[in-house]
């Protein structure tokens, strides 16, 4: 208790550092700030220096991701989508709870089966964000992964070849860092193959799973005076109407189960696969 207390308290202070460089930069909102400073502390107070790396990992390549977009001035979507950028508490706790209540289950369990979950929940995290991210620099409309029909950049539910490309990038990357740190501890009996290619197919499983229930149930609204497809309730100071999706299905619950189900199909392939 006392080394997990000591961890804890390393967590706070070291997520504090990174929140408040990340809201300098106008990476997160103040409630972002705060929820990432949680999520940090509990990482690293229940994980290995490895997850919470893994965690870092990720907020740091989404963060240069947005940054470089700033410097070259990105801003076509920000009018449709429901919220910017600039990340608050709902979108940080959509993206990391699946994982981190994976990591804490192997804290108490030590079955490698909820370890390789908290990985997978990372690496589509990483995936759904590089996709969203770089995706809307592509040259060509992306398509609704349900219709096919071409569709306003940056609204949920489509697809391009750059995002897709740059999921599975995203979630590579989260899946060798594992490998590449984990592969040679011998008290791991599962096969090293595994930690590479569950992560992976995890992680690219959610980005799809992301964009599916993006097209389907996320709520969507119809400007009146453009005509346009928003995810917003206001698009030039007027009243949306909603023509699609659940009232209550944003963008951060999109993220949450897409989330849960990537963590919650690791668990099922290494359960069958062990």
């Amino acid at each position: 208790m006392t080394i997990l207390l000591y961890k804890l308290l390393l967590g706070l202070i070291v997520g504090s550092i990174i929140a408040l460089f990340s809201y300098i930069a106008r990476l997160l909102t103040t409630s972002g700030a705060l929820a990432l400073i949680f999520v940090a502390t509990v990482v690293c107070g229940f994980g290995s220096w490895p997850t919470w790396g893994l965690l870092i990992l990720f907020f740091a390549s989404s963060g240069c991701i947005h940054l470089v977009k700033k410097r070259i001035n990105v801003t076509k979507t920000k009018s449709l989508v429901q919220k910017d950028h600039t990340r608050d508490a709902w979108q940080v706790l959509a993206n990391s709870l699946p994982a981190i209540t994976s990591l804490i289950l192997f804290y108490y369990t030590e079955n490698q089966l909820f370890l390789i979950g908290y990985v997978s929940g990372i690496a589509g995290a990483t995936a759904d964000t590089w996709g969203s991210e770089i995706g809307i620099l592509s040259k060509s409309v992306p398509r609704s992964i349900m219709s096919f029909k071409q569709i306003e950049p940056g609204l949920s539910g489509g697809v391009s070849m750059l995002g897709s490309v740059a999921s599975f990038f995203g979630s590579l990357l989260i899946s060798v860092v594992f490998w590449l740190v984990y592969s040679w501890y011998p008290i791991f009996q599962l096969p090293t193959s595994l930690f590479v290619i569950v992560p992976l197919i995890c992680g690219v499983f959610n980005s799809l799973v992301d964009s599916l229930l993006g097209a389907t149930l996320q709520t969507k609204y119809r400007c009146p005076i453009c005509d346009q497809i928003t995810e917003q309730k206001q698009h030039h100071l007027k009243q949306t109407k909603q023509i699609s999706g659940l009232s209550w299905m944003t963008n951060d619950w999109v993220n949450f189960f897409s989330g849960c189900l990537t963590v919650l199909s690791s668990w099922i392939l290494i359960f069958y696969l062990q």
